[in-house]
């Protein structure tokens, strides 16, 4: 094989794994996963919700709760080495919506 024969495998390869990592992001948010902008977007909002001057005790409170949850998820996310590690979306999902309903807020 030539180098500029292994060069075009190499390059294939690599095709390859993005094209089946983006499938697999694509299966993983559809199914009801817990992905990173799941995560990512959840925390933002019940941070800002949480830390907002005006924030009742209970939304502080579920906010927390909510984020502290999220944060423990991330750690498990990038540990995940396949689809079948992922968390459901679930739990986290209820934790948000708590919050959001407690500080009067709309799920994201």
């Amino acid at each position: 094989m030539t180098p500029d024969q292994e060069h075009k495998l190499g390059n294939r390869a690599a095709v390859l794994i993005i094209v089946t990592l983006c499938a697999l992001c694509a299966l993983a948010s559809l199914s009801g996963c817990l992905t990173a902008v799941k995560i990512g977007q959840w925390q933002r909002a019940v941070h800002s919700w949480g830390m907002d001057p005006s924030a009742s005790k209970p939304c502080q409170i579920t906010s927390a709760d909510a984020s502290a949850y999220l944060a423990k998820a991330n750690r498990t996310l990038a540990e995940a080495g396949k689809i079948t590690d992922l968390a459901s979306d679930s739990q986290a999902k209820q934790l948000v919506t708590s919050a959001a309903l407690a500080c009067g807020r709309r799920m994201p």
